[in-house]
């Protein structure tokens, strides 16, 4: 065989082997996720559902519908809910919602626009412990024991207590990997509740340090522990504000 026809053939075969060690050795790079984009507009009609709601009716100025929030755990039969313009669905734990933005009465549709937010610290549920007592009228009553329509303390944006009516009950499952933060007042009072449920001043509590102020009172000390419960729970009354005292301490809710 001629030696110059040997040696090309020799030279595509080194380089045939040689690519196909190369890609062996190189992986493919994983796929970049598509980030959800802000600010997106999504058409929804009668029948459909976007993120937790579904669309029953469309009214000139508001959308009435049932709310299926994936967590809190919901009813079976989903909680009636209105929704206006500039109103929004309620956060993920993916922290992104959708806010209603436009109602097309004529041709029955509505436009919601994402709005991507932060995420929960420490991650969902952001609730209280089962073992929560809440401020009512008719005394402290466990919060696994509240229902719609029962009443208890809050307090409106002026710091007045006053009584209020439950609006929605939150009950969400939690993994048995659940961290709570335990706090104690130097006043006696302690409170369990997931590291992303709120003050009532706006802060959240995984983010609470000793000598903190909590409804007027230092924080003595904050720890984190292993939950023991199935569930956490949350609680909207009525009025300007949604807070209400747990364990005789102010806080905030997470639900809408």
């Amino acid at each position: 065989m001629n030696w110059k026809i040997l040696s090309i053939i020799v030279l595509i075969i080194a380089g045939v082997v040689g690519y196909a060690i190369v890609n062996q050795q190189t992986p493919s790079p994983a796929p970049i996720p598509t980030p959800t984009p802000n600010g997106e507009k999504i058409i929804r009609g009668v029948g459909e559902s976007e993120s937790s709601f579904l669309i029953q009716k469309i009214n000139l100025d508001s959308v009435e519908g049932l709310w299926y929030n994936a967590d809190p755990v919901p009813r079976p039969e989903g909680t009636p809910r209105t929704l206006r313009i500039g109103d929004d669905i309620g956060y993920t734990c993916e922290g992104i919602s959708e806010k209603l933005t436009s109602i097309d009465f004529s041709d029955q549709k509505v436009t919601f626009t994402k709005i991507v937010g932060e995420r929960p610290l420490g991650g969902c549920p952001i609730c209280l412990s089962g073992s929560t007592l809440i401020d009512t009228p008719n005394g402290n009553i466990n919060i696994k024991e509240l229902r719609s329509g029962m009443l208890v303390w809050t307090s409106d944006s002026l710091g007045h207590r006053q009584p209020a009516i439950i609006l929605k009950i939150g009950k969400a499952q939690v993994p048995p990997t659940h961290k709570m933060v335990h706090i104690i007042l130097n006043n006696g009072k302690e409170l369990f509740a997931s590291q992303g449920h709120p003050t009532a001043d706006g802060r959240i509590f995984g983010d609470i340090k000793p000598d903190d102020i909590i409804d007027d009172s230092y924080v003595k000390s904050v720890k984190i522990v292993q939950y023991d419960q199935k569930y956490t729970y949350d609680i909207l009354p009525s009025g300007d504000t949604g807070f209400y005292w747990a364990n005789g301490i102010l806080v905030g809710g997470t639900l809408k």
